[in-house]
């Protein structure tokens, strides 16, 4: 990665020895220009037209293969 540490180098090794794979697959989406500039646009629809809100999520959820199995389906009070 241009500009960046190399994930193999021993100045980061110990950084990542504690990672688990979703801790590597969120790093992974960080540093994806194809990720962020999806997120963003997506982000950027949903400000928008606030409505397509969930829509937009799942679509961005199903492209990218992410799940969130800990997220509660409801919605929260404000």
């Amino acid at each position: 990665m241009p500009g960046g540490s190399s994930w193999r180098s021993p100045s980061t090794a110990d950084q990542y020895r504690d990672h688990d794979y979703a801790d590597f697959a969120q790093e992974f989406l960080h540093r994806n220009a194809d990720y962020r500039r999806d997120y963003a646009e997506t982000e950027e629809r949903i400000a928008r037209f606030p409505s397509v809100e969930h829509h937009e999520k799942e679509g961005l959820s199903r492209r990218w293969g992410l799940s969130f199995p800990h997220r509660s389906t409801s919605k929260s009070a404000p």
